[in-house]
């Protein structure tokens, strides 16, 4: 089952929405996608556990440019609360109830 989180990521150009989804595949590793700017990448290398602790990396080309990134974070009660790391910095990412 594929779950979509709508939420937003806080940029050096501001806080902008963006889309995560992630498909589990039961042993403990998921496939995803994370959507912002008009582009979406998919989220490769992804581990989640049992309380919605997550791992993944993703590689995305936008009006920014393109970047490499480990997003690390936790899903739950339908709500996603997460950091992107790559060479800008530490982005957090956020479900829109938890800013």
């Amino acid at each position: 089952m594929k779950e979509t989180y709508e939420a937003v990521i806080k940029l050096p150009i501001g806080k902008k929405e963006c889309t995560v989804t992630v498909e589990r595949a039961g042993d403990g590793t998921f496939e995803g996608t994370f959507a912002v700017l008009g582009s979406t990448a998919p989220i490769t290398e992804g581990r989640i556990d049992e309380a919605g602790n997550y791992t993944g990396a993703c590689t995305i080309t936008t009006m920014l440019g393109t970047m490499e990134a480990v997003t690390e974070g936790r899903i739950f009660d339908g709500k996603i609360d997460g950091v992107a790391k790559c060479r800008i910095g530490v982005l957090p990412l956020k479900s829109k109830e938890l800013w």
